[in-house]
């Protein structure tokens, strides 16, 4: 029998080709070309005269130019305020636990601070409880943008921007509508966002966020987040992400954190990042498919 993260990985690619046939349907076969076609102008509207060709894979999630970060906080959501366990094996860049590494600039309410604490002891003393390393979740807002490989695959559009990452789609609508509200909400890992250009800065804000972390350390935020972000290309090949994070219930304050992307020198790859396997959602002790609910499952042992 297939595993639940299998089908969910299968399931994921479904749902990002019937996006995408759905963005051929909408904008028929010359949509693409037409993304570089002039836009329509508001009165209020402040956007570049035709779209900036940011189709593509997108890579890294670095710091701003000049920041020097330690060895192995590359991949952690913000780079420049971290401590970096010494791991033995200077093992670099690591996917998924890393034992005794933190994010330190976290403007955590003392209670939440407390919480983060107790999950990185919990990770140096053998017991890892990332959910997205050890059980296929999705990264989720913030996190597919600040604290993953990626962010992924840009697909620009003039009315929605796709981003194409593992096992999740994100989208970024661009066409003026307004977040829902009351019966209307629907959570999501990734929220829902909508954007405006200004001048050549893409602005996204999104909320709607299910609870989650920020990166593979675990810091945790609440369903109350919300994310403005600030897109520019700043050259050929560099996508840059100013990020201000608001989360009334665990923070104390805004929080800004700024990320680079670089352009992969192979436009569409034809793999992803994900290792998940197949046996890290489902229970087969009883010799069948048991789905374990979050609340059900247990912090997996490191390994």
């Amino acid at each position: 029998m297939q595993s639940l993260c299998g089908i969910g990985q299968r399931w994921s690619l479904l749902a990002g080709a019937t996006l995408l046939g759905l963005a051929f349907t909408i904008f028929g076969a010359t949509g693409f070309a037409n993304a570089a076609a002039p836009l329509a102008q508001s009165p209020t509207a402040q956007q570049p005269a035709t779209l900036p060709d940011w189709n593509g894979a997108w890579v890294g999630g670095g710091p701003p130019p000049g920041v020097t970060v330690p060895r192995g906080a590359a991949g952690m959501f913000d780079p420049e305020h971290v401590y970096v366990e010494p791991d033995p094996s200077d093992g670099g860049l690591a996917f998924g636990p890393m034992p005794g590494t933190k994010l330190t600039g976290v403007p955590y309410k003392p209670e939440y601070q407390k919480l983060y604490d107790d999950i990185v002891k919990a990770t140096k003393e053998g017991t890892a409880t990332d959910t997205v390393a050890a059980g296929c979740q999705p990264y989720g807002m913030p996190r597919i943008m600040g604290g993953a490989p990626g962010p992924g695959t840009f697909i620009l559009l003039p009315e929605v921007l796709f981003i194409v990452a593992d096992v999740e789609t994100r989208m970024i609508f661009l066409d003026g509508r307004q977040h829902p509200t009351g019966d209307d909400i629907n959570m999501t890992w990734d929220g829902h966002s909508i954007g405006h250009w200004e001048g050549d800065t893409l602005v996204v804000d999104t909320m709607h966020i299910y609870a989650g972390n920020y990166d593979q350390t675990n810091p945790p935020h609440s369903d109350q987040i919300h994310v403005v972000e600030r897109i520019r290309q700043i050259d050929a090949n560099t996508l840059e992400n100013e990020m201000t994070i608001e989360d009334p219930v665990m923070l104390t304050r805004p929080w800004k954190v700024t990320k680079l992307y670089r352009r992969s020198p192979t436009k569409f790859p034809d793999k992803t990042y994900s290792n998940c396997g197949p046996h890290e959602v489902v229970d087969m002790s009883n010799g069948f498919q048991n789905l374990l609910l979050p609340s059900e499952r247990k912090a997996e042992p490191l390994k």
